[in-house]
């Protein structure tokens, strides 16, 4: 009698680890009460940002906010991601790092869009960071902003002036959250998200024609 295959098994090359941070379900958040991942260690893709979904395969505005472990500095490799290939938390990792097998990702796949965190099952309802996060979000809307941004670009100087005035509130709000609530400037990326310019790059062709190209001498 043969005998039977053994399930597939994680070799730790760090393959998934370099192509990106996991994002985070509702069983993830004994991590975050226990302090095995912390805010400065997150970053929240907006609903409307421009992501790139690896079990799709597909690049377009995200339909719903979620909260990833953020990549290293300039890189798209996982934070935690060590090199030679080891991960930080790997005997306590997210659930889609437990769940990923690079070889077979039907496990991920059944489940990576189930039960994602947003901001709003992280931050203390009511308080005051959770009021000035929301405010940010319902000023700063990604899915109106990249359609002032397209108005904006075509040299309509209103749409113009508004893509500038509310760049200068998320600079403003990233400048408020630290001086007002003493919060560590690393953790921005999670509660207000990317800055805009990075979070929706339209943006620097509406306020600054051709900011989206740089100039030749």
């Amino acid at each position: 009698m043969p005998s039977p295959t053994p399930a597939p098994t994680c070799r730790r090359c760090g393959r998934c680890c370099r192509l990106g941070g996991p994002a985070l379900h509702a069983a993830d958040l004994p991590l975050i009460h226990q302090g095995r991942l912390t805010p400065a260690q997150l970053v929240t893709l907006r609903r409307g940002e421009g992501v790139t979904d690896n079990v799709a395969g597909t690049v377009g505005p995200s339909p719903a906010e979620l909260v990833k472990v953020r990549p290293v500095a300039g890189g798209r490799a996982c934070l935690l991601y060590r090199d030679p290939p080891a991960c930080a938390i790997h005997d306590a990792g997210p659930l889609e790092c437990r769940a990923l097998f690079c070889d077979d990702p039907a496990a991920l796949a059944a489940l990576y869009a189930a039960d994602r965190l947003t901001r709003a099952d992280l931050i203390e309802p009511g308080s005051a960071l959770a009021e000035l996060c929301a405010h940010h979000e319902a000023e700063t809307d990604l899915a109106r902003l990249a359609g002032l941004c397209r108005l904006a670009a075509a040299g309509d100087q209103a749409a113009r002036e508004q893509v500038a005035a509310l760049a200068r509130f998320d600079a403003a709000m990233r400048e408020l959250l630290p001086a007002r609530l003493g919060l560590d400037p690393d953790t921005l990326p999670f509660y207000l998200g990317r800055p805009l310019a990075e979070a929706l790059p339209a943006l620097r062709a509406a306020v600054i024609p051709g900011g989206l190209y740089k100039r030749r001498p």
